[in-house]
């Protein structure tokens, strides 16, 4: 497998705290990449930084031998990097469906005066925009609520619809912070089910994740984080054990 995204060196200081120091990684297409650390450890910001929300200020950071440093975030969405966020961000205001749809912004092949006069190719457009988003709402099994508003669902299908709509860019790297975070054990499942059938797409995953059970279950390698910096990276036997990430993370052996 070649490597799709590539970090070298990576670093990020807020006043006096430096948040990520030094991280190098590689994260192989195709694969699915867990980054698992203590609370602190600087996984969201290292998240944000491969996103684009941060500039980093030192390192290099490369998407498919493309350079990433400066690049605002949108412009990183039409490469083809997608990702969640630990706190959902939704228009809540906006039906379900209508959520989806708004990730197919960048995939729209318009003529400019066809936002104004709404032609037969506009239409076609909607149909088709519309159309697919049925099939993600159907894939995160949130069909039946599309008409919907969405903030009316419950937290973990909120979560669930913020993939639907991040998996409407059609990304080739898609992020996800926490995405198991407040779910019970079925809704657990169901996201490991649907990661599971993301990653047998071609689509390569980066998860940011506490669940142990799903990180396990899901990743075939884990980088751990402590103190903004590199622990450990292996496999998911490896990670289990490894004495320094159970003694910094996992609090004792694995069952």
């Amino acid at each position: 497998m070649s490597v799709l995204l590539q970090a070298q060196g990576l670093s990020k200081r807020f006043g006096g705290v430096r948040a990520v120091r030094g991280i190098s990684l590689a994260v192989q297409e195709h694969s699915v990449l867990a980054l698992i650390g203590p609370n602190g450890a600087g996984k969201s910001t290292l998240l944000n930084l491969l996103s684009g929300v941060h500039q980093p200020d030192s390192g290099l950071l490369e998407f498919d031998g493309r350079d990433l440093v400066g690049m605002p975030a949108h412009r990183r969405v039409r490469l083809g990097v997608a990702r969640t966020f630990q706190k959902i961000r939704l228009f809540r205001q906006l039906t379900v469906l209508e959520n989806v749809v708004a990730g197919f912004h960048l995939r729209h092949a318009l003529a400019p005066w066809q936002y104004v006069i709404h032609g037969a190719a506009f239409r076609r457009d909607a149909a088709r925009c519309r159309s697919e988003a049925m099939e993600l709402l159907s894939f995160v099994g949130l069909a039946a609520r599309a008409g919907e508003r969405a903030g009316a669902l419950s937290y973990g299908q909120q979560r669930l619809l913020e993939i639907a709509r991040s998996m409407a860019t059609r990304p080739r790297l898609f992020m996800l912070d926490e995405p198991a975070a407040g779910l019970n054990g079925a809704e657990v499942e169901f996201l490991l089910r649907r990661l599971e059938d993301i990653a047998r797409r071609g689509v390569t995953l980066l998860v940011v994740e506490h669940n142990m059970d799903l990180v396990m279950n899901v990743a075939q390698r884990v980088y751990v984080m402590q103190y903004g910096e590199q622990l450990f990276e292996g496999t998911p036997r490896e990670v289990q054990a490894n004495p320094r990430v159970i003694e910094a993370y996992l609090g004792g052996e694995f069952a």
